[in-house]
């Protein structure tokens, strides 16, 4: 009788059955600063615009209000560089650039005027009493 070859068996491991992942609690995050309703509220904030000046017809405006982030640069740059760089950031952050461009090239823009507009900038981006008390 013919001798008969060895079987081969299976050389598979045992794969264990898959376990479902336990749901993990959501972590305590805080306040998320930076979730789609917050960008959402703070654009509409920024859209809430109000006259500012008038120059050959065209009225330009400003936010009524300015997200705490814009305040809280320009106190820091204010603290570290100065009044005169908080104002250019206070400038370059409420004014489009065509705003700017009339206020510069507007040659009838008086010296009170002038404040005027430069305060209402200054105020409305640092919160009074910041860089200290008015002369």
């Amino acid at each position: 009788m013919a001798a008969s070859t060895p079987r081969k068996t299976s050389t598979r491991k045992a794969v264990a059955p898959r376990k479902r992942p336990v749901a993990k609690p959501k972590a305590n995050l805080g306040i998320v600063l930076d979730d789609d309703s917050a960008k959402a509220e703070t654009e509409a904030l920024v859209a809430e615009r109000e006259p500012l000046f008038t120059v050959g017809g065209v009225t330009y405006t400003i936010p009524k209000c300015v997200p705490p982030s814009w305040s809280m640069k320009a106190y820091r740059i204010a603290i570290e560089q100065g009044d005169s760089a908080a104002l250019a950031f206070a400038v370059d952050k409420l004014l489009t650039e065509e705003a700017w461009e009339a206020l510069r090239e507007c040659e009838t823009v008086t010296p009170t005027a002038w404040e005027k507009v430069l305060n209402i900038l200054v105020d409305r981006i640092l919160p009074d009493g910041v860089l200290g008390p008015k002369a």
